[in-house]
């Protein structure tokens, strides 16, 4: 096990108690990787071994957002497409990897692409589309019933974690220099976008999962005496 010197009380048994060695042990990392500065797609320039484990893990999370587009159907099909295109991006750079110091153009763009398109979905989702002759509804949404929403799927949740993981994303723009936390930005931007899906998911089947409300509750409450 890889000794933690950052830790208090010398070598950390527990890593996975010990913030400082999410970043500095228990995965397997080139002596000269900073995790703080250099960004994820860097582990592909020290050699095979890293660029393998790179690009099975990234084809794998792109894959697995796909899958998950393809599976949400109560969400809006346009929002399903915009979180699709993000998951074939994030596939792409995991195809087109970082060599040595050389970014090609094709993983840049891809990389924005995935990180703008897994990150503006959510918002998608919820606001209004405009010049619909015949809008699709998944939940009913008469006045007042906004409530009978999935809470990810109202307009305020889903803005919010737009805004949220867009705020990542410019802060991780801002840090793509040479002694800037890019690493650091670029995790909290990917963890965001790929810890939201599963919070949608998760809030999805539990809401399914509901005993559906009284019908004459039901409308008592759309049509208050």
């Amino acid at each position: 096990m890889t000794a933690c010197l950052r830790c208090p009380g010398g070598p950390c048994s527990r890593q996975w108690r010990c913030p400082a060695c999410w970043s500095s042990a228990g995965v397997p990392q080139p002596p000269e990787y900073d995790p703080w500065a250099d960004t994820i797609s860097a582990l592909s320039s020290y050699g095979p071994l890293d660029r393998v484990i790179l690009v099975g893990l990234l084809a794998g999370l792109g894959v697995a957002h796909l899958v998950t587009a393809i599976g949400l159907r109560p969400v809006r099909p346009l929002a399903r497409l915009v979180y699709a295109a993000g998951g074939l991006a994030t596939v792409v750079v995991a195809a087109v990897p970082k060599v040595d110091s050389d970014t090609p153009p094709a993983h840049g763009v891809a990389a924005v692409i995935g990180f703008v398109g897994l990150a503006v979905w959510p918002a998608v989702a919820v606001l209004p589309l405009p010049h619909r002759a015949a809008p699709i509804r998944h939940w009913p949404e008469p006045p007042g019933m906004v409530r009978d929403r999935p809470w990810v799927l109202r307009p305020g949740v889903g803005c919010s974690a737009t805004v949220l993981m867009l705020g990542f994303g410019l802060w991780l723009a801002t840090q793509l220099t040479d002694d800037g936390s890019a690493g650091l930005a670029e995790r909290f931007t990917a963890a965001s976008e790929a810890l939201w899906p599963l919070v949608v998911t998760l809030a999805l089947f539990r809401h399914d999962s509901r005993p559906a409300a009284h019908p004459q509750r039901r409308a008592t409450r759309r049509h208050p005496q």
